[in-house]
């Protein structure tokens, strides 16, 4: 899951593109994008996500300033959050969380890289993203953008050394790291990793299937 921002109308709204990967639906039906932005309103159909396969997808234009709250409807497996998500808080459902899409800080733009960096360094940096994109641990169903960094800085950063760490000790981090992330469960991290360690991808994608949010 993903969310990309990009600035629009001289900073003062935002074109937010909202992202389900592959495999991360609870199912292949219709899902709709529910939040402030709609007051919720699930029999708007304006804001159902479009669908590419078994992944979906919903840009809309957000005014900057503000944080809006939001959740997924799947039309037979119910709500779920994304995991992905700016932050989390508390719903007035007991026991339940909404994401968050927090524009109240407008990024800067950044500035061009220079096209008198040499060749050398150019293919250093190639090759360090190469690197990083083979132990991307959001690759790992269950693991958005905001674990794979808490994993990262406990020095669990690639896919054979969370292969090699227990699950009690993975639910530890999660609940260390505050109630947003203790909600996930990492079960099948370590066994997801271990095939994505051995680049045994079609037997990932495989056990993927049979997940439900990597549970």
């Amino acid at each position: 899951m993903a969310l990309k921002k990009q600035i629009k109308d001289k900073g003062a709204n935002t074109l937010v593109t909202f992202t389900i990967g592959e495999n991360e639906a609870p199912s292949l039906s219709n899902v709709l994008l529910l939040g402030d932005f709609n007051n919720w309103q699930s029999n708007d159909s304006t804001f159902q996500m479009e669908k590419k396969g078994s992944a979906y997808s919903k840009s809309i234009k957000l005014e900057n300033g503000k944080r809006y709250e939001f959740r997924y409807l799947s039309d037979d497996k119910g709500w779920f959050n994304d995991n992905a998500a700016d932050d989390y808080v508390p719903s007035p459902y007991s026991g339940i969380q909404n994401s968050v899409v927090d524009l109240r800080v407008i990024p800067q733009k950044e500035k061009p890289v220079k096209k008198t960096i040499k060749k050398t360094a150019a293919k250093a940096v190639t090759k360090t993203v190469k690197k990083a994109k083979k132990d991307d641990l959001k690759k790992i169903e269950g693991i958005g953008p905001k674990i794979a960094s808490i994993l990262t800085e406990k020095g669990i950063g690639d896919f054979e050394k969370l292969s090699k760490v227990s699950v009690k000790v993975l639910e530890g981090i999660l609940k260390e790291a505050g109630p947003r992330y203790a909600m996930h469960k990492p079960g099948s991290w370590p066994k997801q990793a271990k095939l994505a360690s051995a680049d045994k991808w079609d037997e990932l994608k495989k056990l993927q299937d049979k997940l439900d949010g990597g549970k």
